[in-house]
C-alpha cells in the first residue's frame, strides 16, 4: 500500500504531462510544416526559444498550487486555441495579425463558422477542451514524495508569467511588420493580436474629421433615380452577362437598356472593406486615409437634391455591418430593411418590390440596394422547385439573415461536393438575381432612371485544386475568381444610353468598384472628376489597358505592404465556370448515383 502511495502521484504526473503534449501538438497543426519552411538557419533558433518559453510557461502554470490562475488561463487558452485550430482547419493556412484583425472586424457573421464550418468548429473546440483539462488536473507535485518545489516567485505568480510568450511574441509582430507569428503556439498567438491591436488603438492619434465635399453641383440632375445594387457574393465570370452559358441573371433581355462593363474587380475580396470602399469612393493608392477622411456618396447626394435611401436584404431589426455606423445612418434619409417575416429565399424578392415602389415615386433619390445574394450557404436561398442545376447540397439553412446561425452547412472536399456546391450556387445566384430584377423593373419605363449593378465580391471554389475551403476574405495572395465581379448599367435615358453603350465597349474588363464612386457623382449631376487626384477616373473614361486588380491585404501597420491580386487577362476571365466544372462532372454525377441527390 505504501509503495502505491509513493508511486502514483509519479503516474499522474506523467499523465499530466502526457495530455499537455497531446493538447499542443493537436492545436498546433501546421509546426512541422513552419519549422520546415524555416529551415536551418538563425531564425530557427529564435522559433524554437519561442516556442521553448511557452511551453515552459505553461508547465509552470500547469503545477501551479492555486486553482483560480489555473482555471482563468486554461479559459483563454481554449478561446485562443479553438480560434486558431479552426481556422487552420478551414483556410489551411496560419492565423496571422492581419486574419485575426479581418476576423474581428466580421464578429458579427460568428455564425457563418458554427453553421457552415460547424465540423471544423467543434473539432478545434474539443482539442481546446483536453487542454483544459490537462492544465486543470491536481497539481501533484507539491504534494508527491518527490519533493519537487518551484522558485518561490514562480510559484506565486505563474498567471502574470504567462504574459512573458504573449509579449514575446507581440514583440516580433512590431519587429518584422506584424508578420512572424506563423508557427508560435495557438495557445498565445491570438494573445499577442489582441495586445498588438489594443496597444495600437491606444496610442493612435485621434481619428481624423472627414473633409467636406470637394465637389461643386452642377444644378441640374439628369437622372430622377440613380440605384447602385450591390449584390453578395455573385462571381462575374460565372452569369450570363459574360458568359455565354452563364447562369442566367435576368439582365440579358433588357437589350439596349443594358450596359455591361464586363468582368470588373471588386475592390477587396471581403463583403465589410468592399463595401466601405465603394460607399467612401476609396482611391488605389491612399485608400486606408480616405476610408477616414472622405465625405460618404450619401453627402453628395444629398447635396445634389436626392433622397437618400438603404435598401438592406441582409440584415434585420436595425443591425449595421460593413463598417457602417450610427453616424453614417444619420446621412440616410431613408433606412429600409427587408421585414423579418421574408424567408431568404424570398428576401430578394421583397427587396425587388420595394425598390419598385421606390422607383415610382417623383421625388429624385439616390437608391442603395445591399441585396441577400448568395452568400454561403448557397442551399435554403432558393426554392426547391426553382432548381437548374442538380445534384446540389442539401439543404440544411432556413435562417432569415444573410449567413447562418446554426446550419450545419458543409463546404466542398471532392470532386463531387464541389460539383454540388457550384451547382447549389449556381442555383443560388439564378433565383436571387432574376426574381430582383423581375420585380425591381416591372412598369418602370427606365428613361429617368439609371441602375448600377454589381456585388461585393466573388467565390474561389478551388478550381485550381488549392487547398483549404474558404471562399473568400483570403488574407495574402488570394484566387482571382475572389474578385471577379459582375459589373452593368441599366437606362434608357436617351443622352446617357449613348455615353454608356461606348463607354461600356471601350472599357471591358478594364473597370473595377474603384470607378463606381466617382461615376454615381457624376451620374448625379456633378461633371466629370476632378484630374487632381482626388478621384479615381469614372466608367466614361478611358480606363488604363491594364487587368484590373483587388485588395486581399487590405489594413497594413508596422510597414507591411498590402497585396494586390489581378483577377486576370480577358482570355482568362470567361474561364472561371468552364475551370470549376471541368472533369468533375461525370466523375460527380457517377458518384451521385449512389449517394442520390436532391
Amino acid at each position: 500500500m505504501g509503495r502505491w502511495i509513493v508511486k502514483a502521484p509519479a503516474v499522474w504526473i506523467a499523465v499530466k504531462l502526457v495530455l499537455i503534449a497531446v493538447y499542443l501538438l493537436g492545436t498546433n497543426r501546421m509546426l512541422a510544416e513552419r519549422v520546415a519552411h524555416i529551415g536551418l538557419q538563425p531564425g530557427l533558433a529564435v522559433f524554437a526559444a519561442v516556442w521553448l518559453l511557452c511551453v515552459l510557461s505553461m508547465l509552470v502554470l500547469a503545477f501551479h498550487a492555486r486553482p483560480l490562475a489555473r482555471v482563468v488561463w486554461s479559459a483563454v487558452f481554449f478561446l485562443c486555441s479553438t480560434f486558431n485550430l479552426a481556422h487552420a482547419l478551414i483556410s489551411s493556412r496560419h492565423l496571422g495579425l492581419t486574419e485575426f484583425e479581418q476576423l474581428l472586424g466580421l464578429i458579427g457573421f460568428i455564425g457563418n463558422l458554427t453553421g457552415f464550418h460547424d465540423a471544423e468548429v467543434i473539432e478545434a473546440a474539443a482539442w481546446s477542451l483536453l487542454g483544459v483539462v490537462a492544465i486543470n488536473l491536481p497539481p501533484w507535485l507539491e504534494a508527491s514524495s518527490i519533493r519537487f518545489r518551484l522558485p518561490r516567485l514562480l510559484a506565486r505568480n505563474a498567471g502574470v508569467l504567462q504574459l512573458l510568450p504573449v509579449l514575446a511574441i507581440a514583440g516580433i509582430l512590431y519587429l518584422r511588420g506584424g508578420e512572424g507569428s506563423n508557427g508560435f503556439p495557438g495557445q498565445y498567438n491570438p494573445a499577442a493580436f489582441a495586445t498588438v491591436l489594443g496597444a495600437e488603438k491606444l496610442l493612435a492619434p485621434a481619428a481624423p474629421q472627414r473633409e467636406d465635399i470637394a465637389r461643386r453641383h452642377a444644378g441640374t440632375r439628369p437622372l430622377r433615380h440613380v440605384v447602385l445594387v450591390m449584390d453578395e457574393s455573385v462571381r462575374g465570370d460565372y452569369v450570363d452577362l459574360n458568359v455565354d452559358d452563364g447562369v442566367e441573371t435576368g439582365l440579358r433581355p433588357l437589350g439596349a437598356a443594358l450596359f455591361n462593363f464586363g468582368v470588373a474587380a471588386s475592390s477587396a475580396n471581403c463583403s465589410s472593406t468592399s463595401n466601405a470602399s465603394v460607399r467612401y469612393g476609396v482611391t488605389r493608392d491612399s485608400y486606408l486615409r480616405d476610408l477616414q477622411v472622405n465625405p460618404s456618396f450619401w453627402r453628395y447626394a444629398a447635396q445634389a437634391g436626392y433622397r437618400t435611401i438603404y435598401l438592406d436584404a441582409q440584415r434585420e431589426g436595425g443591425k449595421l455591418q460593413n463598417f457602417m455606423d450610427e453616424r453614417e445612418v444619420a446621412e440616410i434619409d431613408e433606412f429600409v430593411q427587408v421585414d423579418t417575416g421574408f424567408a431568404p429565399e424570398r428576401r430578394d424578392v421583397e427587396a425587388g418590390r420595394l425598390l419598385n415602389r421606390m422607383l415610382a415615386r417623383e421625388r429624385p433619390s439616390f437608391i442603395y440596394v445591399n441585396k441577400m445574394g448568395c452568400h454561403f450557404p448557397y442551399e435554403g436561398k432558393y426554392p426547391a422547385d426553382a432548381t437548374l442545376y442538380s445534384p446540389t447540397m442539401d439543404r440544411t439553412y432556413f435562417s432569415n439573415e444573410v449567413d447562418p446561425d446554426d446550419s450545419g452547412y458543409r463546404l466542398a472536399e471532392n470532386a463531387e461536393q464541389r460539383w454540388r456546391q457550384v451547382n447549389s450556387y449556381r442555383n443560388c445566384v439564378a433565383w436571387n438575381t432574376r426574381t430582383f430584377f423581375r420585380e425591381a423593373l416591372s412598369g418602370i419605363a427606365l428613361e429617368e432612371t439609371l441602375i448600377l449593378y454589381t456585388a461585393d465580391h466573388g467565390q474561389n471554389f478551388h478550381e485550381d485544386g488549392s487547398a483549404g475551403m474558404q471562399t473568400h476574405c483570403t488574407i495574402g495572395p488570394a484566387s482571382p475568381g475572389e474578385g471577379r465581379v459582375p459589373l452593368a448599367a441599366v437606362t434608357r435615358h436617351p443622352q446617357l444610353s449613348a455615353r454608356l453603350r461606348e463607354a461600356a465597349q471601350r472599357n471591358q474588363d478594364k473597370a473595377g468598384h474603384f470607378n463606381i464612386y466617382p461615376t454615381l457623382l457624376t451620374l448625379m449631376g456633378y461633371g466629370a472628376p476632378a484630374a487632381d487626384g482626388n478621384f479615381e477616373p469614372d466608367l466614361f473614361a478611358t480606363l488604363p489597358d491594364r487587368s484590373p486588380a483587388f485588395l486581399s491585404t487590405y489594413f497594413v501597420r508596422f510597414g507591411r505592404e498590402p497585396v494586390w491580386n489581378s483577377i486576370g487577362k480577358p482570355a482568362q476571365l470567361r474561364d472561371g465556370l468552364q475551370q470549376a466544372l471541368a472533369g468533375d462532372e461525370d466523375k460527380a454525377i457517377a458518384a451521385s448515383g449512389a449517394s442520390g441527390s436532391d
